[in-house]
């Protein structure tokens, strides 16, 4: 059971690793397969046929910002879902450590305790018997 929950722990270590879908440089995460955010487009105002432009740009730019837009929010899902398990791996890795030890060490006292409350041999002859007797 523990070496299957080891190579569980283990795989999931690893993913963590190698199953990034984002970056994250000097504390800023940005999508690392959605290509680069659609700029916006200039709005054209000197006629009424070059704003009616406009206004079609504006619509294929807002497609591509939606596009931009779920990609990004899958990428930063999977990445959210690969630290909480990398998380959630670790802290069962703690839970377990813990837990050992604490076997270990009631397993100690437990074996401190019987070693002194067992009789410990001694010379002196037992309660009740006089000298020149058998005591032994």
């Amino acid at each position: 059971m523990k070496f299957v929950r080891f190579f569980v722990i283990s795989i999931l270590w690893a993913a963590a690793f190698t199953a990034s879908a984002g970056t994250l440089e000097n504390d800023v995460w940005s999508p690392a397969g959605c290509g680069a955010m659609p700029e916006a487009p200039v709005i054209q105002s000197g006629s009424v046929e070059a704003f009616n432009k406009s206004i079609a740009t504006i619509n294929a730019w807002q497609e591509q910002l939606q596009a931009y837009h779920d990609c990004m929010v899958k990428e930063a899902n999977a990445d959210s879902a690969t630290i909480n398990r990398s998380a959630t791996a670790e802290q069962t890795r703690i839970e377990e450590a813990i837990e050992k030890l604490n076997a270990e060490t009631a397993k100690a006292r437990q074996e401190a305790e019987r070693k002194a409350s067992s009789p410990s041999p001694s010379l002196a002859p037992p309660a009740g018997s006089a000298p020149g007797t058998q005591g032994y």
